[in-house]
C-alpha cells in the first residue's frame, strides 16, 4: 500500500490525489480505488490526518466526505459518477462502461440504486444508524450520521430494508440472464463499473471474512444486514460474483 500523504500536503501538489476514507471498508472509497487501479491510473493516496485544519477539506472540495478525486488545476469530483467519467477520460482503456447504448442507459440506473442517494449503500446506512439509534437513542455519533444521511423517522428503517431488497433482486436477475448466456459479468462479458460497485458495496451487507477485509470484530455488526430479507436477496451467485471480482481484479486482502 502506498504511503498515504495529508490534505494539507496533497491540495497544492500537481497530478492525481485519491482521497478515500481510512480503516474502513466505505464502499465509495473502495470503488474509487478499484477503478482508478483496474485502469492503471497512477495517483497519490490521501487521508484526512489530525494535522489537517478541520475545514480544510470542505474549504478544498466544497463538501466534506469521500472519496474525492482531484486532477491537476480541476475542480475536484466526489460524486460517484462524475469521479467514474473522469477516469475513464484519462484512460480510455479499459473502459469500465457498456458500449450499446441501452446497456449504458441499464447501467447508470443500476449504478445510481448502488451508489447514489437512497440507493442500496445509502439504505444500508439509514438501517445502521436506526439499529443504533434504537440500541443508543443518545449516541451522537448515529446522530451525526442521520443528519447526513436524512434520517428523520424510524418508519425510514422499513422502507429503505425494502430498497435494498430490491436493488438485490435486480441485480441477481441480470447476473442470472448473463449467466445463461454465458458470460460473467453485468455487461459486454467483461469487467465493467457496474461489476466493481457490487463487489465493494456488498460489504454493506455482508463483509467479506476477516483475512480478506481486516475489519475489527467490534465493527462487523454495523457493516453486516440482520433482517431475513435482505439475508435471502443476498443470493448464491451475487455472493460469488463478489468473491470473484475481488479475487481476480481488486485484489485481496483488501488495503483500509
Amino acid at each position: 500500500m502506498a504511503t498515504p500523504i495529508s490534505i494539507t500536503e496533497a491540495k497544492n501538489l500537481p497530478g492525481m490525489r485519491l482521497l478515500l476514507l481510512e480503516g474502513l471498508p466505505s464502499p465509495w472509497s473502495q470503488a474509487a480505488k478499484g477503478i482508478f487501479e483496474v485502469k492503471k491510473i497512477p495517483y497519490l493516496l490521501v487521508h484526512a490526518s489530525p494535522q489537517d485544519p478541520p475545514e480544510l477539506l470542505r474549504e478544498w472540495t466544497g463538501q466534506e466526505s469521500y472519496p474525492v478525486a482531484a486532477w491537476e488545476r480541476e475542480r475536484p469530483r466526489s460524486g460517484w459518477a462524475e469521479i467514474l467519467f473522469l477516469a475513464e477520460r484519462l484512460s480510455q482503456e479499459p473502459s469500465l462502461l457498456p458500449q450499446g447504448q441501452a446497456d449504458r442507459t441499464l447501467f447508470f440506473g443500476l449504478a445510481h440504486e448502488i451508489c447514489g442517494e437512497m440507493g442500496l449503500g445509502w439504505c444500508r446506512r439509514l438501517s445502521t444508524i436506526h439499529e443504533g439509534l434504537q440500541a443508543r437513542p443518545e449516541a451522537a455519533f448515529f446522530k451525526q450520521l442521520g443528519a447526513k444521511y436524512g434520517y428523520h423517522s424510524p418508519d425510514l428503517a422499513g422502507d429503505a430494508i425494502k430498497r435494498v431488497i430490491s436493488v438485490l433482486h435486480q441485480l441477481d436477475s441480470l447476473l442470472e440472464l448473463r449467466h445463461d448466456d454465458g458470460e460473467r459479468f453485468f455487461f459486454d462479458n467483461r469487467l465493467g463499473a457496474l461489476d466493481i460497485y457490487w463487489a465493494t458495496f456488498s460489504n454493506l451487507i455482508e463483509p467479506l471474512p476477516p483475512e480478506h477485509c481486516p475489519l475489527p470484530d467490534s465493527l462487523r455488526p454495523m457493516f453486516t444486514a440482520r433482517d431475513e430479507g435482505t439475508r435471502e436477496a443476498f443470493t448464491p451467485a451475487l455472493r460469488a460474483h463478489r468473491n470473484f471480482v475481488f479475487r481476480d481484479f481488486l485484489g485481496l486482502p483488501m488495503e483500509l
